[in-house]
């Protein structure tokens, strides 16, 4: 008689084949984990050794300006930005993903972003055609039933961002910015972030790309630089103009005016702690350091990217300027391609620096939560489980 395995002897083999791979499946996502959160760490030490070196040459660490409000209460529209209104009912979901958690969410992540980590700025003249076709095809995948497609549709604000379609910002749309232009708060115009990285990147450098408009009419750039003078000769630039055109010479002679202004030139002591950290749209050598990431969590404008940073002035989802656009920006991320969150509160002599870990969600870490209820802790504490925070003091 021929001897063959019996259905029992099968469902064991199979039963211990599940086993070993579920193993495997789960020691390779402990080890791909591992990897991305050594990467966070190594990347926040280096932004670390930057703020260090500002603080020995400005005394402080970077003034960023709030760009929203650090109380998590406030109701946010569908592009992040805070509203003046109230919503502290925002606990009692059980799980990440859920509606009521991604409400949540938005707006404890627009306070955590009160102090950006990243400096956005508009794209220069010549990348509207690239702008367009991500638009139209992050238009046709939201709008798609494909099943390839699910992440577009899985969260209704991004798919309904996505719809709308968005555009450059550039010369062509800047009239619809008027409207603004005597403000210089970040929530009423957002043509300019100016974060962490904009203090201690040579600012000038990666943000005078656009349109001489951006520089010349609108005070949220104006009132945040101090228009520099001519190292070379001690003369003052007359205005952002002159600034500009010293930027774009193919001149070195001409570059220089730019790149010796003081505040641009210290940067240079700590640019190589950043080279290959930095998130950005595009390649950027300064001062011979190439900063520009080389790792797969590349977030920028890309068509593989549902959750592009899309932008609209004003803070009404009703304004009739509130036409949608991007920005390009410089930023650094942690392992799991989110950007990192920066808090530092006047007179800026200490800052927190944290990632918000696998799961992606975070609390601020200046909120008493002794205060909160067991309920709003049981969530706060879900979030915060997997964080990586570091306190100066």
């Amino acid at each position: 008689m021929k001897r063959a395995f019996t259905l029992v002897e099968l469902l064991i083999v199979v039963a211990v084949m599940v086993i070993l791979m579920g193993l495997v499946f789960k020691l390779g996502s402990t080890g791909a984990d591992s990897s991305r959160r050594s990467r966070t760490l190594a990347r926040m030490q280096r932004v670390e050794n930057c703020l260090s070196g500002y603080n020995a040459a400005f005394g402080s660490y970077p003034p960023v300006k709030n760009h929203g409000a650090p109380d998590y209460t406030f109701k946010v529209n569908n592009h992040g930005i805070q509203l003046e209104q109230h919503n502290s009912a925002i606990w009692g979901w059980s799980r990440i993903g859920e509606s009521a958690e991604q409400q949540a969410w938005r707006q404890v992540e627009a306070a955590c972003r009160v102090q950006p980590m990243g400096c956005a700025f508009p794209y220069p003249d010549g990348y509207n055609e690239k702008v367009v076709a991500v638009s139209d095809e992050l238009k046709r995948r939201a709008s798609s039933s494909e099943s390839r497609y699910k992440s577009y549709r899985s969260d209704p604000v991004v798919q309904a961002r996505l719809s709308a379609g968005f555009d450059d910002g550039v010369t062509s749309n800047i009239g619809r910015h008027n409207s603004g232009a005597k403000y210089s708060d970040w929530r009423d115009i957002q043509l300019f972030k100016f974060g962490v990285m904009s203090f201690i990147l040579p600012r000038y450098l990666i943000m005078m790309n656009g349109d001489e408009t951006f520089f010349d009419k609108y005070s949220q750039w104006k009132d945040n630089n101090m228009l520099p003078c001519n190292p070379i000769d001690g003369s003052e630039f007359l205005n952002w103009r002159q600034v500009q055109e010293a930027y774009e010479s193919e001149q070195k002679s001409e570059n220089v005016k730019v790149e010796n202004i003081p505040s641009q030139a210290v940067c240079a002591r700590w640019l190589p702690n950043l080279a290959g950290s930095c998130r950005c749209e595009h390649y950027f050598s300064l001062y011979g350091v190439e900063i520009r990431t080389t790792t797969d969590d590349w977030g920028g404008l890309s068509v593989d990217n549902p959750n592009v940073k899309i932008y609209s002035p004003g803070r009404a989802e009703s304004d009739s300027n509130a036409q949608q656009y991007v920005l390009d920006e410089v930023t650094v991320v942690d392992g799991w391609g989110r950007e990192l969150y920066y808090y530092s509160p006047p007179p800026y002599q200490k800052y927190t620096l944290w990632s918000s870990g696998a799961n992606c969600r975070t609390f601020p870490p200046w909120v008493a939560k002794e205060r909160l209820s067991s309920k709003e802790n049981q969530c706060i504490a879900l979030w915060t489980q997997d964080d990586i925070m570091h306190l100066n003091n």
